[in-house]
């Protein structure tokens, strides 16, 4: 019997957080209730968030919140962070995805950041929590991917407890080596590699020891087999001169992806491009016109302020209005584009009337859409996107503000308050 998702949220919320929480002071309480009503990747990030401000003096209550977030984590949608591949990240899904994955919303980032927090108020209860991060599974990638996995914010997390959590005495027993090892053996990614790599450089070890890490890992390197995309992905991040000889066995037992007229192996993913169907094109041109004169050089504030370019606004309008998600490859592409559309108008369109008007549009828009559910830590990132876009623009920065605590969105209003009580 499947668990609706609203039941498994309430569940482990439930779950999560003691009745008996001792109350935090303010603005912090405030703060922790609103991230309760999020989604639990936002849930995570706002405790973390409150807790690296650094004006929580409590040490108790900063770990209660840690250890808080470190359980709202295990719900987030993603699983692990993955980053695209150079130029696949312009007017693409997995450019969206890519900058999604950038938050760091997901479980293993998430649950990484909370031990990274706790190791300055209590080093061997961070080592502990770090051996409750399950890790997880790797699924082969094809070489269609334009995305690859990101595992940076677990591994150097992984070198800091190395490092600070073992004492003389543990150190001298070879713990922290053996606690180090225990990682290594368990690799099974080729972007674990440079990563570990770095730890090992890095690592406050003897020389001797260091030498028999770097025997490890190359032996590692030389037997793992790696699917096309990743292993072409990591060419570059493992031709390390430690690694010289395990990293030719490497290349000689695995195969790049595709290759090119000139034989040499070269890296073609699958991408899905923006701006495909009729009606996004023609937006997107029309859109350039109310940027750029024909000569492309970036209209003034003057320029936009004329009649002329106030029409141009309203014809474009219309042909927003005609636009609908049936028209595009899927509705999270339409998600993705029509906010673009509507960020740039929000960005071009003079303090006033109808600056307001889109963007109460652009608030509507995002609040009903279905991606909201389906994969927050992409929904937020275009209405993240907007606030940090026009940040420089004081007035409409306000208004987005503004706007979003007054949208009935939990994340829009968790987002306002972290701005207005912590951030600010």
């Amino acid at each position: 019997m499947r668990i609706p998702r609203i039941l498994l949220y309430c569940t482990l919320i439930c779950t999560a957080i003691p009745s008996d929480l001792p109350k935090l002071p303010e603005p912090y309480q405030t703060l922790a209730d609103l991230a309760r009503g999020a989604p639990p990747e936002f849930t995570a990030d706002a405790l973390l968030r409150v807790v690296e401000r650094g004006k929580l003096s409590d040490p108790a209550a900063r770990r209660q919140l840690i250890e808080e977030a470190f359980r709202s984590a295990a719900a987030a949608k993603f699983t692990v962070a993955m980053q695209g591949l150079p130029g696949t990240t312009t007017d693409t899904a997995s450019g969206s995805l890519n900058r999604a994955y950038s938050l760091k919303l997901d479980v293993l980032s998430l649950e990484s950041r909370a031990v990274r927090d706790l190791l300055p108020i209590d080093p061997a209860s961070a080592r502990k929590l770090f051996g409750d991060i399950a890790r997880p599974m790797f699924s082969p990638l094809s070489c269609d991917d334009a995305l690859v996995y990101d595992l940076s914010p677990f591994y150097q997390v992984l070198g800091a407890v190395v490092d600070s959590t073992f004492d003389r005495k543990q150190r001298a027993k070879n713990e922290h080596l053996t606690f180090l090892a225990d990682y290594l053996e368990q690799a099974s990614s080729p972007q674990e590699i440079a990563p570990l790599a770095q730890i090992i450089q890095s690592a406050g070890v003897t020389p001797q020891q260091r030498e028999g890490l770097w025997a490890s890992l190359g032996g590692l390197l030389e037997n793992m087999l790696a699917d096309n995309r990743s292993f072409s992905a990591s060419l570059t991040s493992l031709n390390l001169p430690e690694l010289q000889s395990s990293f030719e066995k490497y290349r000689s037992k695995n195969h790049a992806c595709d290759t090119d007229s000139n034989g040499k192996k070269a890296s073609t993913p699958k991408l899905d491009l923006y701006w495909q169907s009729a009606t996004s094109k023609q937006l997107l041109e029309a859109g350039k016109k109310l940027r750029y004169s024909p000569s492309d050089t970036p209209l003034s504030e003057t320029d936009r302020a004329t009649p002329e370019w106030q029409q141009q606004v309203a014809t474009y309008l219309n042909y927003l209005d005609g636009w609908s998600a049936d028209q595009e490859n899927s509705e999270t592409d339409y998600y993705h584009e029509k906010s673009n559309v509507l960020m740039a108008l929000i960005e071009l369109v003079p303090a006033g009337p109808l600056n307001d008007r889109l963007l109460a549009d652009y608030v509507d828009f995002v609040g009903n859409s279905n991606l909201y559910r389906q994969s927050p830590a992409e929904w937020f990132e275009e209405p993240r996107r907007l606030l940090e876009r026009l940040e420089p623009n004081k007035i409409v920065h306000a208004k987005i503000l503004e706007a979003y605590q007054k949208s009935g969105n939990p994340v829009l209003s968790l987002e306002v308050a972290l701005e207005r009580l912590l951030d600010r």
